[in-house]
């Protein structure tokens, strides 16, 4: 097995040299230092930089989440002017008439100018549609925009998805992804009579460069159009980014419209780079604006702070080491001093002296092993002393085993004598001392058979009734199928001696004492039972729990306390001895046990 120990490295340890131990200790603690110091200001760094970022985050979403309010605003008020415009008004309600085939292509084109003239106005228009309650459609789009030359075709498929968008929003005014496919953002809204709201000509949409929004950014600021992403009151990305809609972030966002708050960021997981997220949810549009920082352009500015904090630990490193290569010549120095008197010690040399080379430890050990050295010859003229002492306490031993023995023998002849004489009744009293002798004094283990605990009760009943005679009689109800079960040594007697001594009125000659036991859900539960004088229950009580001088006396001066005790140190709660009595009622005292039948491995698990 040694070359097991070879392999591996803190076995091979222990045979260094205590100076090489010393330096690996020091040079270990050092490592371990100069890493907790270097993690330590790099995650402060970090988290710095990570806290800074995320407030100026939330500050310039603030500025530009309320620039866009404004521009949503502006935008919407200025479409009431297009809403205003009489003649436009006046064509699209078919007030005049209702516009036929042959007059469509007269209106559409007068529309088409009344659109040309408000879309060059606002530059960021890239196309106007508008469909009456007729079904008559209208168009303008800039050529230079993308998504440009609508057809009729397309101008119908824009205006159902803009006229289904208005149906589950139930509101007049509706801002969504564009409806054409192009990169921009669309406002829906019913074309009203301004004069009488309640009254609609039909429905508009107004496609919208999104630079209408995205112009709002400042050169250089955190927020820009790739990390950006606008989401409406439905949770439709109106600008992404370049992070999409199929992104689990933006699948998350569930918009508010009814309050506005902001999210001081998290960190999440976009397009598989970690990104802080900072969120801020406008009360007035119910619009979702939510920034994605990556954490690699975040933290791009602590490499500089980890590479000069990396020197620093490198630098200190070179410096402790050359202190911790002194510090551990220092200190093994005296030990080599005291390691060569030891030497001389154990070559026979007692009178040697160790010089001691300071205070510390090492010099305390040098002034004990002087001690020790002056003890040394003390010791030994003891030691035969203590062999002497040592082999008279085993002939006590021997001594005590065999005593025993001779009261075996002298009570056996006894015995033999009492049967010459037809002496039965005390051949009978011999009998049952020496099987209570034997069982007291036998060393088998703490445990027995509930068998064995029984018949050690008749042998002490039977010694009881010389004396008593008829005064009292003891029934005993215990299945024979529970013979086999496993008690310790000696619980019952004490019970049935104090219910003899201290229970029983012997002057009536009714005494009665009833032995039971039965298995109740792998618990052996023991009665022993008389109809005595009885006791107050809290006295009862105090005999298992008080310290209490008074013990009922028994064999080898067990008591009822001590019943209980040796029950309860084995087997542990609930387990143990209680008692169920009143005054002049008489007294049950009951034992439960763990039911077992296995004596060997009882004994062998035993305190």
């Amino acid at each position: 097995m040694r070359w097991l120990e070879g392999l591996n490295p803190l076995g091979r340890l222990k045979h260094f040299r205590i100076r090489t131990k010393i330096l690996l200790s020091n040079l270990f603690i050092i490592l371990l230092l100069a890493l907790a110091i270097g993690s330590a200001a790099t995650f402060a760094s970090k988290h710095y930089i990570e806290a800074n970022t995320r407030e100026l985050s939330i500050n310039v979403i603030d500025q530009f989440s309320k620039n866009v309010d404004n521009k949503v605003e502006e935008f919407v008020n200025s479409t009431v002017f297009l809403l205003n415009d009489k003649l436009l008004t006046q064509i699209v309600s078919e007030r005049n008439g209702p516009i036929t085939d042959a007059g469509y292509p007269s209106a559409y084109t007068r529309v088409a100018n009344l659109l040309f003239q408000y879309g060059n106005n606002n530059p960021m228009i890239n196309a106007i549609t508008i469909r009456n309650n007729q079904g008559r459609l209208f168009w303008w789009d800039r050529p230079s925009a993308q998504g440009s030359g609508m057809n009729t075709t397309e101008a119908d498929k824009i205006m159902d998805r803009a006229e289904r968008e208005l149906g589950r929003r139930q509101q007049g005014i509706a801002w969504t992804a564009s409806l054409r496919g192009s990169d921009e953002v669309a406002l829906v809204r019913y074309y009203l009579d301004m004069n009488q709201v309640d009254q609609r000509f039909g429905t508009i949409v107004i496609h919208l460069n999104r630079a209408y929004f995205t112009d709002l950014l400042a050169d250089g600021s955190i927020i820009h159009t790739d990390n950006l992403v606008i989401v409406n009151a439905r949770g439709q990305p109106l600008i992404e980014g370049r992070y999409g809609q199929e992104d689990a972030s933006l699948q998350g966002v569930t918009p508010d419209a009814g309050t506005g708050a902001f999210s001081l960021g998290r960190v999440t997981r976009v397009k598989g780079e970690r990104a802080l997220l900072a969120e801020y949810r406008s009360a007035n549009t119910g619009w979702t604006i939510l920034c994605f920082i990556p954490l690699a352009h975040l933290l791009a500015g602590t490499r500089i702070l980890e590479t000069i904090i990396i020197g620093v630990c490198v630098v200190f490193i070179f410096f402790a080491l050359i202190l911790a290569f002194w510090f551990s010549i220092g200190t093994t120095r005296d030990i080599k001093r005291l390691e060569r008197t030891m030497r001389r010690v154990e070559e026979g040399d007692f009178n040697v002296k160790a010089t001691p080379g300071g205070r510390d430890e090492i010099g305390m050990l040098a002034v004990r092993f002087n001690m020790m050295v002056a003890r040394m010859n003390e010791l030994i003229n003891h030691v035969y002393a203590e062999r002497l002492a040592k082999q008279k306490a085993e002939y006590s031993v021997l001594l005590a085993q065999i005593n025993p023995h001779f009261l075996y023998n002298t009570l056996g002849t006894i015995r033999w004598f009492s049967r010459s004489r037809g002496q039965t009744e005390i051949e009978r009293m011999i009998g049952a001392l020496t099987g209570l002798l034997k069982s007291s004094i036998r060393k088998l283990g703490e445990f027995h058979r509930l068998s064995e605990e029984l018949e050690d009760v008749r042998n002490y009943i039977h010694i009881q009734k010389i004396g008593y005679g008829d005064a009292f009689e003891v029934a005993y109800e215990v299945d024979e199928s529970l013979a086999e079960g496993v008690v310790p040594r000696f619980i019952l007697q004490p019970l049935v001696e104090n219910a003899i001594m201290h229970g029983l009125e012997m002057s009536k000659g009714t005494g009665r004492i009833r032995i039971a036991a039965a298995v109740e859900g792998g618990t052996l539960r023991i009665v022993v039972e008389d109809n005595g004088v009885g006791m107050a229950p809290g006295f009862a009580a105090g005999l298992l729990v008080a310290d209490r001088e008074a013990r009922y006396p028994g064999l080898n001066s067990i008591g009822v306390r001590n019943v209980h005790e040796r029950i309860r140190s084995h087997h542990g709660v609930p387990y143990g001895l209680s008692f169920e009595t009143a005054p002049g009622s008489g007294t049950r005292a009951i034992v439960l046990l763990p039911y077992s039948t296995h004596l060997e491995e009882v004994n062998r698990h035993a305190v």
